[in-house]
């Protein structure tokens, strides 16, 4: 079984340079240098990678929930974005008349204070909302194609977090911690 350990200490093989293997598992690795780099790191890649490919692997369904919101006009239905979700895909209603001509769905990714929270939301004018989403499936379920492309960005990432010059260095790693967060929230 294939875990995150398994994919940082694959990419830290591609660097080369005798780094040591690092122990633990994301986000919690190591307290070694590549260790503390993974944990900025590890993440932003991965949904970097989701994001760009959309791997069918990665697919996942769920019904939406209402924010308890008002949707802002002229939209109707205000939903939570699903907890774990890189990326909405498509959204549908609940049954399909007719599986061979589905009608597509107008909706849009916004942000709204929930709970007293700002959070990703998503606004469509369907009740009982479905979404196809990708869902970030754990390091097991990736395809070989999907983990060589995570794997290869994200070695890419930490030879210039390792390997390059100190404030070159401090300078991806704080992008990097910046970036997950926008990777996790922004929709195209």
């Amino acid at each position: 079984m294939t875990t995150s350990n398994d994919i940082a200490n694959q990419a830290i093989q591609l660097i080369g340079d005798n780094q040591p293997a690092v122990t633990g598992f994301a986000p919690s690795f190591d307290s070694s240098a590549a260790g503390q780099a993974l944990q900025k790191l590890y993440a932003p890649c991965v949904a970097t990678v989701m994001r760009q490919f959309g791997y069918d692997r990665a697919r996942a369904q769920i019904a939406l929930a209402l924010t308890g919101n008002a949707a802002p006009y002229p939209v109707a239905f205000e939903y939570a974005y699903p907890a774990g979700c890189v990326q909405i895909w498509q959204l549908m209603p609940p049954s399909i008349p007719d599986i061979n001509n589905p009608l597509p769905q107008n909706w849009s990714v916004g942000n709204n204070i929930v709970a007293g929270v700002q959070q990703p939301v998503i606004w469509a004018n369907l009740a009982s909302a479905m979404a196809w989403f990708n869902n970030n499936p754990a390091e097991s379920n990736w395809d070989p194609l999907m983990r060589e492309a995570i794997v290869r960005l994200l070695a890419s990432e930490l030879s210039l977090a390792l390997e390059g010059k100190p404030d070159l260095s401090q300078s991806f790693l704080e992008q990097g911690g910046a970036f997950q967060g926008l990777s996790e929230t922004r929709d195209s």
